[in-house]
């Protein structure tokens, strides 16, 4: 019965999405307008690695991230929150981040996590966002990362 069971979480896992194949490897974004500054979103190792959270940025969802995806949004000078929200039945723990635009650099933000074994059918799950500098974020993005359109009408509206 357990072989069932893992044949069809293996087939509801494969069918999940993943960065296609054709979009854009990373660029650097044009500079934001005056007041603004760009804000860089990325995953990378982010468990579970074949499901896609929600990514939302005070409250007005962002995108959905594959593995080994970014976007680029465009705020202004201030304190926002940015929250990643999983899906129930993944087990992964939601995340909510404060962070500061300064309108003087670039800011990246970097999904990640971390899964480990603690028993027979039984792990530990955890997501991390963090402040990546600049030159190691383009580092990554570089070797890694596809670009993901963010939720177009939702996102412009809100700027």
């Amino acid at each position: 019965m357990r072989l069932i069971y893992l044949i069809a979480a293996l087939l509801f896992l494969s069918a999940c999405a993943t960065v296609p194949a054709g979009a854009p490897s990373y660029s650097r974004a044009a500079d934001a307008s005056p007041g603004h500054e760009n804000v860089y979103i990325y995953r990378l190792g982010a468990y579970p690695t074949l499901r896609t959270p929600a990514v939302a940025i005070d409250g007005l969802k962002v995108f959905d991230p594959p593995e080994k995806g970014y976007t680029v949004v465009s705020l202004t000078k201030g304190t926002h929150e940015l929250t990643v929200k999983w899906s129930w039945d993944t087990g992964w723990p939601n995340l909510t981040f404060p962070f500061n635009v300064t309108a003087t650099a670039p800011l990246y933000i970097k999904i990640s996590g971390s899964f480990e074994t603690v028993g027979v059918g039984r792990f530990r799950a955890g997501s991390l966002l963090q402040v990546i500098p600049q030159a190691l974020a383009e580092s990554e993005l570089m070797s890694c990362c596809r670009y993901i359109a963010p939720h177009g009408e939702i996102w412009e509206a809100s700027n």
